[in-house]
């Protein structure tokens, strides 16, 4: 198996499009365990309602938007394996957006 590194911090901001060339969202955020030395990437959030979780974080966000009667958005995830980071400032999925599920879910997204 071979590895390879890509620099976060170049990718998070990033617009990312999918298999048919679709604007999938910008990636807010990097999911990622720790093994030994290493990181290695889980999954990347993508879009408004991931930027939204990130500045507010998931638990204050949740709440604070419940208490203003709206229903909050759960971030689009893509998993590491379907993202092509063969040219990092032009991240692509290798499927459809549609294809993504969302943060927590188990089933394929709407």
């Amino acid at each position: 198996m071979s590895t390879w590194e890509v620099r976060l911090e170049l990718l998070v901001g990033r617009e990312v499009h999918d298999l048919d060339g679709r604007a999938a969202g910008r990636i807010e955020e990097v999911r990622a365990d720790r093994v030994a030395e290493e990181c290695h990437v889980r999954e990347y959030l993508l879009g408004p309602a991931a930027l939204g979780a990130r500045l507010l974080g998931s638990f204050l966000g949740l709440g604070f938007v419940r208490a203003l009667g709206a229903r909050p958005r759960r971030p689009r995830a893509a998993p590491w394996h379907v993202m092509d980071l063969r040219d990092p400032e032009h991240p692509r999925l290798t499927v459809r957006h549609s294809a993504l599920q969302h943060a927590g879910d188990d089933a394929p997204g709407d």
